[in-house]
């Protein structure tokens, strides 16, 4: 849209994994330079891994076009798959048709076809994206394919590439003879602050841009700030602003409208916490203040609540004047107590409560909720989005990017809970389609067998791990590839109507 009136010969920022856009840092240079040495060395087992958005799909498209044609390679991208539907992907890859759906007779064809090429000074390679959804038995099993070798070197090289869960899953005792076998590691880390002005200008070149200056130094700086570095992210903001910029019939990117495509994308930085978050180092015992603490504690609050006026004051000395009437001693502690306190939950339970306690009390101020003492909230998602709470969690986290751990939140913290409406759930993406977030599961599995349920409606589904906690992982499954806002409604009106939507019906509705 805005190609021509930049001066672009094709849109600089898109965030497809296309090499001829792959920025030649010094961390991608090493990873890049291992995979390299690893496969044309025959090392084995390699791993690359990096959080989401930091290219290691387009660095695997780079290798791809780089390879000699006397390297044979198979790209595995689709990892929800068994061993022998991986053998069989493998075969077909390397041209060949499988004559059998046996595991044994796959395994005797490719190890045929891998000394014919050894023979003929030939190597072969597996490239592996999001090697972090393999499940253990595949990994296993490529453990056990790495022994196709001849007493001086491997038959086949290996390269799994994914999120940093991948190091965490290779770390099981379980596996403990595969790491063995891993002979390079690299991981991808974001952009420093001072790459991020020359990556953008990088991909301006590449697509054809010749002029100067069109992101402002103050811009680069809140870009920077925003995607911290992410160049998926990078990607999307700057391609935002872009557009705001054409609209607005200007040639210079301002400071204030990257600020505006980070709220219109609701992105906030690491170092940005909201006024009412107050997150403290965990204790590992309860945190209690004595009656001469709490009360040097409020008198300094009330001084510091007076300066802002004498309205607010009031406020705070009704409040307080009501406190005392309930409970006079114990409840102006328990409040001053329970302000300071931070609770470690555990997000991995099973049992949703059937009513809410005074655990998990709390008072609704719009679509906003405050924490009480006590209170989780996978109890809070319970009682708000009831049998969706996994889906409530994952957009709990998504809108409320102050709280970084879901494990980890105070006493008084204010959440933000988005609804599951059309308007939430209906995503426009970068380049002009949309997404539909359907359901989110704590296991594969769950999510695996939905896919199924929706492949046979005749959809596209997509499947994205989000990180809520530092021990729960979520799959979150939505359908792609909706050409406009039209075909979106049709498909979000019929999944409503035929209840195959996860959130359909009254238990998905906010209560």
């Amino acid at each position: 849209m805005y190609n021509s009136y930049f001066g672009f010969s094709e849109s600089p920022f898109n965030v497809t994994p296309d090499p001829r856009f792959f920025y030649t840092n010094p961390v991608y240079l090493e990873a890049y330079a291992n995979l390299r040495y690893g496969i044309e060395a025959k090392k084995g087992f390699i791993v690359i891994t990096g959080e989401v958005g930091t290219g290691k799909t387009t660095l695997l498209r780079k290798l791809l076009h780089s390879l000699e044609n006397t390297v044979h390679s198979v790209f595995i991208f689709n990892t929800c798959l068994s061993f022998p539907e991986l053998l069989q992907v493998t075969l077909q890859d390397l041209g060949l048709a499988p004559t059998s759906t046996s595991k044994v007779t796959m395994l005797e064809q490719l190890n045929d076809y891998l000394i014919k090429q050894l023979k003929q000074s030939h190597s072969v390679t597996m490239l592996i994206d999001e090697a972090q959804d393999l499940s253990d038995e595949v990994l296993e099993n490529l453990r056990l394919l790495s022994n196709l070798e001849t007493d001086r070197e491997k038959l086949l090289q290996i390269v799994l590439m994914g999120q940093p869960e991948l190091e965490t899953k290779l770390d099981q005792i379980r596996l403990r003879q595969l790491k063995q076998r891993v002979a390079l590691r690299c991981r991808l880390g974001p952009l420093k602050d001072e790459e991020v002005g020359p990556y953008i200008d990088f991909r301006l070149r590449t697509a054809g841009y010749e002029g100067t200056n069109l992101f402002h130094h103050d811009a680069v700086r809140q870009i920077s700030f925003y995607s911290k570095g992410i160049p998926r992210l990078i990607n999307i903001i700057c391609d935002n602003a872009l557009l705001i910029s054409y609209a607005e019939s200007k040639k210079l990117v301002s400071a204030d409208t990257i600020k505006e495509v980070a709220r219109d994308l609701r992105i906030a930085s690491e170092g940005h916490v909201s006024k009412t978050d107050n997150v403290l180092a965990p204790k590992t015992e309860r945190q209690t203040l004595s009656p001469e603490m709490a009360d040097h504690v409020l008198h300094n609050k009330m001084r510091e609540l007076a300066s802002l006026g004498g309205g607010i004051l009031l406020c705070v000395l009704v409040f307080v004047a009501v406190a005392f009437m309930i409970d006079p001693p114990n409840n102006l502690l328990s409040m001053a107590g329970r302000s300071l306190e931070v609770v470690k939950h555990n997000l991995n339970q099973e049992s949703v409560p059937k009513k809410a306690n005074a655990a998990v009390e709390f008072k609704r101020r719009e679509q906003r909720v405050v924490i009480q003492y006590g209170a989780t909230i996978y109890q809070i998602a319970s009682e708000v989005y009831g049998t969706n709470a996994v889906l409530g969690m994952d957009l709990i986290k998504e809108f409320n990017p102050q709280i970084k751990n879901l494990n980890w939140v105070s006493a008084g913290q204010e959440l933000l809970l988005p609804s599951l409406t059309q308007e939430t759930l209906l995503r426009p993406q970068t380049d002009g389609t949309y997404h539909i977030i359907v359901a989110s599961f704590r296991s594969r599995t769950g999510a695996d067998e939905y896919i199924r349920l929706l492949s046979n409606q005749g959809h596209p589904v997509m499947i994205t791990p989000k990180r809520v906690s530092d021990d729960l992982l979520l799959y979150r499954l939505e359908i792609g590839d909706l050409k406009n806002l039209e075909e979106a409604n049709q498909i979000w009106q019929t999944g409503l109507k035929n209840e195959w939507l996860a959130f359909a019906g009254s238990a998905g509705e906010t209560r």
